[in-house]
């Protein structure tokens, strides 16, 4: 069973920065005229979708690092629109292929021998082409295996670099303009930089391959052997799978019906038995294994008879910290009793960072959705997107974006995940009940781990914690001796943001004291020129004879009064200064501290 694909759109080669800001400017100048007449400019035109469309089809045409970042962008559902980000969610990475000698010169550089000496047959013709590499079908000369061979392009990773530095002035000018600031535009590059790293060392695929490879094994998911003797860093030498992509799958159920259907029938496939398994796997990937397939779009998962599958490019399969898998697994758990308080105050113990917000308001639109959300997950007919978790993530990131709340940059990685399978379970398995899947999924790992007790390795990590045990004592003191010292530092720090914030306190308090002293000082001299006309003659002669003549006029009695409240608020500072004990500058010279 094949499918038509459109061709890749041409490439831009040459003058991409200039390409790229043009692309911004049009970006721009499609947004002014949406504004000068609604709806949508004039002829109703600049549509979202039109917009959206326009982005994609540019990013296309730049290719490679741009697809990239396109697809972390597409997962910013707090920051951009559905459409748009449901637009650059179809975004896929294919390519013109590179001339086939290029790819036989880069193999004999990478192996360190002529072609001939690996391969009894080669293909010259790439059978699929990225931005990255493209695949060739070979056969192995030492044992006659049909393999496919991915090999990497030339100066992509030259390229790369050239793409990152310009991509890295405009996430500059971004925060410059202080655009969305807390949206952590250096994280999303970092993030970038850091995929992309990985994915131009094809040994560090070759890894995953191997470790996703003993993982499913017992799930019964099939990952392509690696043949790790003849793969180095630009290239990899896979078995070959003959199977049907999911993509050419879902091309078939829209163009041909007839035909998919006959061909299920033929090979024992059962969509909806895929369906299920792969919901429950990629489930399994992300809260028990950690290990997860980060791109698994239609294109890398292959079908196989007997309703089995295979996942294929794993160049993007990475883990999470621990600590948030525990609280991941804390959410869907919470989830499942339907206990959606709970739901989303572990969901806010994973944000990077709380604003300064009303949390309790966000936290009832947010369970609000999650109500809206399962009552619509059992109900017969609903379109798929209202019952997805890709629908609900969509409308929770919604909400983050209005009260600006930071990514999640480990969650909107699995969110990416599901979002990418989304893309097969609406044909597979579209009245799909996430509900009783993921309880059906923590029913199995509690068989799976009472089988696991009782297995020679639960046996020795039991044998393993009895002897770490017996090494807490020593474990604890030790720990107590690093602790306080850690302890030791942070107070250091703290004791000399306390001293500065002192420093500036004790000149305020000395600054009162003067001001007070003084202040002290004309009051006497007020009540005994008014009640004994004392220095009547000197004071017409001095500066201040305007200052008594706007002090309030009081009798002789509430002059005390005044007089013995003030000597006591000045005896109170100088105990404060006295408690302070500087000494130095500020220093209040009539408390003797003076120098």
């Amino acid at each position: 069973m094949t499918a038509g694909k459109d061709p890749p759109p041409k490439p831009v080669l040459k003058w991409r920065l200039l390409f790229f800001t043009g692309f911004l400017i049009t970006v721009l100048w499609y947004m002014l005229l949406r504004r000068v007449k609604k709806p949508y400019g004039p002829g109703g035109k600049y549509t979202p979708e039109f917009m959206a469309r326009h982005v994609r089809v540019a990013i296309e045409r730049l290719g490679g690092l741009w697809i990239k970042a396109a697809q972390i962008l597409a997962m910013r559902r707090d920051l951009f629109s559905k459409v748009f980000c449901d637009e650059l969610g179809k975004l896929h990475d294919h390519a013109h292929g590179f001339p086939g000698e290029v790819a036989c010169k880069i193999i004999e550089e990478e192996l360190g021998c002529p072609l001939e000496e690996v391969f009894e047959q080669f293909d010259l013709i790439p059978i699929a082409a990225a931005s990255i590499g493209q695949v060739h079908v070979g056969r192995l000369r030492e044992n006659g295996v049909k393999v496919a061979v991915k090999v990497q392009r030339p100066t992509i990773a030259i390229s790369f670099a050239r793409d990152l530095q310009i991509l890295r002035t405009y996430l500059s000018l971004l925060k410059l303009l202080q655009v969305r600031p807390w949206a952590r535009w250096d994280d999303m590059y970092w993030s970038l930089k850091q995929t992309l790293s990985d994915e131009l060392d094809y040994r560090l695929e070759v890894a995953s391959m191997r470790r996703m490879r003993r993982t499913l094994r017992k799930d019964k998911v099939y990952i392509p052997k690696a043949f790790t003797r003849y793969s180095k860093k630009r290239v990899i030498v896979m078995e070959f799978i003959d199977g049907v992509l999911m993509s050419e799958y879902i091309h078939a159920i829209h163009d041909r019906p007839a035909q998919a259907h006959a061909w299920c029938k033929e090979n024992n496939v059962k969509p909806k038995k895929i369906g299920r398994r792969l919901y429950l796997n990629v489930l399994k990937q992300g809260s028990e294994d950690n290990l997860i397939h980060g791109d698994l779009h239609p294109g890398n998962i292959m079908l196989l008879k007997n309703s089995r599958f295979a996942l294929i490019d794993l160049g993007s399969v990475g883990s999470m910290d621990v600590g948030f898998l525990e609280k991941y697994n804390l959410c869907l758990k919470a989830m499942l009793r339907r206990d959606f308080s709970k739901y989303v105050d572990v969901l806010m113990t994973m944000a990077p960072g709380l604003p300064n917000v009303d949390i309790d308001t966000m936290k009832q639109e947010m369970m609000r959705e999650l109500e809206a959300w399962e009552s619509l997950t059992d109900v017969k007919g609903v379109p798929y997107e209202q019952r997805s978790v890709t629908g609900l993530n969509s409308r929770f990131n919604e909400i983050m974006g209005r009260y600006r709340f930071p990514p999640f940059w480990e969650l909107l990685r699995l969110t990416r995940t599901t979002a990418a399978v989304d893309a097969s379970l609406r044909f597979l398995l579209p009245e799909i009940n996430f509900f009783k899947l993921t309880q059906r999924h923590y029913e199995s790992r509690r068989g799976r781990m009472l089988k696991y007790m009782a297995s020679k390795s639960s046996r020795n990590e039991a044998v393993s914690a009895i002897n770490d045990l017996m090494q807490l004592p020593a474990k604890l003191g030790e720990n107590i001796v690093f602790q306080a010292e850690l302890v030791r530092k942070r107070a250091i720090s703290f004791q000399g943001q306390i001293s500065k914030a002192a420093e500036v306190g004790k000149v305020l308090v000395s600054m009162l004291m003067n001001i007070g002293l003084i202040a002290m000082v004309l009051m006497i001299a007020r009540y005994l020129n008014k009640q004994t006309a004392v220095g009547q003659d000197v004071i017409a002669y001095l500066p201040v004879r305007d200052l008594f003549a706007s002090m309030p006029r009081l009798s002789g009695g509430m002059w005390v009064v005044v007089i013995i409240l003030s000597f006591y608020l000045l005896q109170n500072m100088a105990k404060l200064v006295r408690i302070l004990g500087f000494r130095g500058v500020g220093t209040n010279p009539y408390l003797g501290g003076g120098t």
